[in-house]
């Protein structure tokens, strides 16, 4: 009976052991299956989906965020303070007046983009510097400074760089096209040896020196004139052809006034100084303003002589000034009336 029993307990050990991995073996099947339909669903879908097109793909790259290697700083909406780019870009042109220069082109570096200029008149050479500020042109063209060549006759709007003390260029003129020039002043020397004659100009007080020879003619105010004429001292005025030598050739001489002669001035009274006996009267004849020295002595009526007075002045001209020997007040019809009225 116990044999039977142990042998009805095994069997039922058995049995349940089997059901138990039957029942394993299932839980498996049907996790792989799950897995195998969810991953079979999943690849049908994409395979299913539609390509997109180019224009989606387009609006799927505006919408969708974008990622930048580097970070672009938005540009300042307002006025920008900086006015150049220091690496760039030349700075601005130094503040303050330009000078004008005039003179002939001694040397001209095209490497370096030097100018140097020999003033006319003499006096001591100047350097100019060119950069991209500067503005060139030859004979109104514009062009660089391969078109500056030794010898010319340049014309420089200067202004002092304070950054390096040099001397810019902001304007320079080449003129090449010249006609006649006309400078007046009073002759300090004459050189017949050489055929040349220095004056010193009126309007820049500097010396400047002519040639002269057999096509330069000579006139003068009063008349004729001839080279003996032109003496130190003299004031004259000469016209001349500029040209790339030392000198000008003086092609038209002027004597206004040489030390000795005699002249008459006939106009208004422009200017009245007391105390340096002197005047400045407009002359009807030719137009000119002279300065006279008098003696107040030699004026008839000295207290009709005012500013806006009619004069006729008799004046030597003894190298330096106009030395009046008699002034005459002219009184017009209604100053006579009026003052024969006073009377």
């Amino acid at each position: 009976m116990r044999l039977v029993i142990r042998i009805f307990g095994t069997a039922m050990l058995a049995l349940i052991i089997t059901l138990a991995l039957h029942a394993q073996d299932a839980s498996a099947v049907q996790q792989s299956t799950g897995k195998t339909s969810s991953t079979t669903a999943k690849s049908g879908t994409a395979q299913a989906a539609p390509t997109p097109t180019t224009d989606t793909a387009a609006e799927s790259d505006t919408t969708g965020p974008t990622t930048h290697l580097f970070t672009v700083p938005d540009a300042p909406t307002g006025s920008v303070d900086n006015p150049y780019d220091p690496i760039l870009e030349p700075p601005p042109l130094p503040k303050g007046k330009a000078t004008l220069i005039g003179g002939i082109a001694t040397n001209v570096d095209h490497v370096r983009n030097r100018v140097t200029i020999q003033p006319f008149g003499k006096g001591e050479k100047i350097k100019v510097v060119l950069d991209e500020r500067s503005h060139i042109y030859r004979n109104g063209t514009p062009t660089t400074v391969l078109g500056i060549h030794k010898g010319d006759r340049v014309y420089v709007d200067t202004l002092l760089d304070p950054t390096n003390n040099k001397v810019l260029a902001q304007n320079l003129r080449v003129i090449t096209d010249t006609g006649l020039a006309e400078v007046r002043g009073q002759v300090i020397a004459t050189r017949p040896d050489k055929g040349t004659i220095t004056l010193r100009d009126e309007l820049s007080s500097k010396s400047v020196t002519f040639s002269v020879g057999g096509n330069t003619s000579y006139t003068a105010t009063k008349g004729t004139a001839s080279a003996s004429d032109v003496q130190p001292g003299s004031l004259i005025d000469v016209q001349f052809a500029p040209r790339r030598s030392d000198h000008d050739v003086a092609r038209q001489i002027i004597v206004i006034a040489k030390p000795g002669d005699n002249y008459i001035f006939a106009g208004v009274v422009t200017n009245l100084d007391l105390r340096s006996d002197s005047l400045f009267v407009d002359n009807k004849s030719d137009d000119q303003s002279y300065e006279l020295h008098f003696t107040p002595a030699d004026v008839a009526d000295l207290q009709q002589l005012k500013v806006g007075s009619e004069v006729t002045a008799r004046a030597v001209f003894d190298g330096k000034q106009y030395k009046a020997s008699n002034i005459t007040v002219e009184h017009s019809s209604e100053q006579a009336g009026e003052q024969s009225k006073a009377q």
